[in-house]
């Protein structure tokens, strides 16, 4: 059990590292050498995530339907490596969505199987999805202080950074093809019948209804951090933005020194205390988007992100985990990417937009507009977030 735990970790950090390699310089490759604008580049992160939630939310009924992880999880490792190669030869930004799409629809293929395969290994929720987390954000750490030497090497050669990227790709798969050795087990029937039905949705409990009202509420401030760096390109100079990528990994290294910590404590505590914390800070991170106008509140922005997604996106995970039949497993990790997809489709788009519809109106610059979005949907979120743990504050719930 630990040596798949630690060998799937382990590919989520060569996955990281790939994904690392390529996020922090498509921002300004798509803005600088394919001359698009923050709005094409919001319709394309709100598509490619989109497409990303879609593939799990799949993915996930068919592991329910069909048991298939490792195989499910072959495919999604090998589409990874072909994702990389079409963006190294991207000459349009109908070329960038197709490979970015392509990479998306891969890492619904890859997740889905693993979120399943984790579910079932430990009672340790929070620890485990966290420690997987932790592992593959180091993994996009090092990416990043990676891609940053590169940039220093080949300057705005982007592609063949893109090209490089490959590599980690490949290394994921030898260990998927080498290291595995899960097997997919099978799982007594959750009613009488034996195959999987869409209207088994009706034995997943209350909370987690419940908790999909949170969700959505959260995705609508977790529109991609490319928005942050273009928040900085408005900030730096021409000469400093080959630090972005270091940035990144300020916020990586963040994510990396809080995840652990609030997997254990989560263990331990109602998960929601723990969600609202990371909410918190993620309200005064949009405070200071808003007002950011120098290098220091924009090194603010990357650490306290850094910190809102270390206490609160693993343990949505491990939330699902806790509550969820097992036998329904992947349906209720399907229907949680759904929403997500569908939300953030929804955020980025609008992200990519409001910022210049403020700014006709009023003094607000075009890159603060998503910070302030943010700042109003993450307020609700802190709300509903309270109404749940004075809820379940008195009650034995799951989540505790």
């Amino acid at each position: 059990m630990l040596k798949t735990i630690r060998y799937l970790s382990l590919m989520y950090f060569f996955w990281g590292m790939a994904s690392a390699m390529v996020f922090t310089l498509l921002p300004i490759f798509i803005t600088e050498d394919l001359h698009g604008t923050i709005a094409q580049f919001g319709f394309i992160e709100g598509i490619v995530v989109f497409l990303s939630f879609v593939s799990k939310l799949f993915v996930g009924f068919l592991i329910d339907i069909y048991r298939k992880r490792i195989k499910i999880l072959y495919i999604g490792t090998i589409s990874t490596i072909i994702s990389k190669i079409l963006l190294a030869y991207s000459g349009s930004i109908l070329f960038v969505i197709v490979a970015k799409s392509i990479d998306r629809l891969a890492k619904g293929l890859r997740h889905a199987p693993v979120d399943a395969i984790f579910a079932s290994l430990t009672d340790k929720k929070g620890y485990i999805y966290s420690y997987r987390y932790s592992i593959n954000i180091s993994g996009s750490l090092t990416g990043s202080l990676i891609t940053s030497l590169l940039v220093f090497q080949f300057g705005h050669q982007f592609r063949t950074i893109f090209a490089l990227a490959c590599i980690p790709t490949m290394i994921a798969y030898y260990i998927l093809r080498t290291k595995i050795k899960y097997k997919d087990k099978e799982y007594t029937p959750i009613s009488n019948h034996s195959e999987w039905r869409i209207s088994h949705v009706k034995y997943l409990p209350r909370e987690y209804w419940e908790f999909l009202i949170l969700v959505a509420l959260m995705m609508l401030n977790r529109f991609s951090e490319g928005f942050i760096t273009l928040k900085a390109k408005t900030i730096l100079s021409s000469e400093q933005l080959s630090y972005i990528p270091l940035y990144m990994g300020v916020y990586e290294f963040f994510i990396i020194i809080t995840a652990i910590p609030m997997g254990l404590l989560s263990d331990k505590i109602n998960k929601y205390v723990v969600v609202l914390f990371g909410l918190i800070v993620l309200l005064i991170a949009d405070i200071f988007g808003i007002f950011a106008n120098s290098n220091i509140t924009l090194i603010m922005i990357y650490v306290l992100c850094g910190i809102h997604m270390g206490a609160t996106h693993s343990i949505l995970s491990s939330i699902i985990a806790k509550i969820a039949p097992i036998e329904l497993i992947g349906t209720a990790f399907a229907l949680y990417y759904g929403i997500d997809g569908i939300v953030l489709l929804i955020a980025n788009n609008i992200a990519g937009s409001i910022g210049k519809f403020i700014n006709y109106y009023t003094s607000i610059p075009v890159t603060s507009g998503p910070f302030l979005m943010g700042t109003i949907t993450t307020s609700i979120a802190i709300i509903y977030t309270i109404v749940l743990i004075c809820k379940h504050r008195t009650i034995n719930s799951n989540l505790q």
